[in-house]
C-alpha cells in the first residue's frame, strides 16, 4: 500500500501538469501568430511529463514508473524539436508567421470581407 505522502505528491503533480496543459491549449487557441503559438506549445512537454510521472507514481509499480519516465524523456526530446522546426519554417516563410484564419477576419459588412 502506498503512503499518504506519495499519494499527495502524485495528485499534486497531476494537477500541476493539467494546469500547464490547459494554459498551453488556451495559448494555442488565443495567441495571434505562429511564433507565439509555438512559445505556448513549449509548456506541453512539461505539463505532459508531470501528468505522466504523477499518474505512474500513484500506481506504485516500479516498471510502470520506468516506462512512464521513458515516455516522458521521449516527449521532452521530440516536442521541442518539432516546435523548433515550425518556428524555423515561419522564419523562412514570413507569410506563414501571421495567422489569417477565420477568427481574425473582419465581420460582415466590414472592409476586407468579400
Amino acid at each position: 500500500m502506498m503512503s499518504a505522502g506519495v499519494q499527495w505528491v502524485a495528485d499534486a503533480l497531476v494537477a500541476l501538469g493539467l494546469f500547464f496543459l490547459t494554459a498551453a491549449i488556451i495559448g494555442l487557441y488565443r495567441l495571434p501568430s505562429v511564433l507565439t503559438r509555438v512559445h505556448a506549445a513549449g509548456a506541453v512537454p512539461f505539463g505532459g511529463v508531470l501528468v505522466i510521472i504523477g499518474a505512474t507514481l500513484a500506481t506504485g509499480d516500479g516498471w510502470l514508473l520506468l516506462r512512464g519516465l521513458l515516455v516522458a524523456a521521449f516527449l521532452m526530446l521530440t516536442i521541442p524539436s518539432s516546435a523548433h522546426a515550425i518556428a524555423w519554417l515561419a522564419e523562412k516563410r514570413p507569410e506563414l508567421a501571421h495567422d489569417k484564419g477565420p477568427r481574425h477576419r473582419p465581420g460582415p459588412g466590414k472592409p476586407g470581407r468579400e
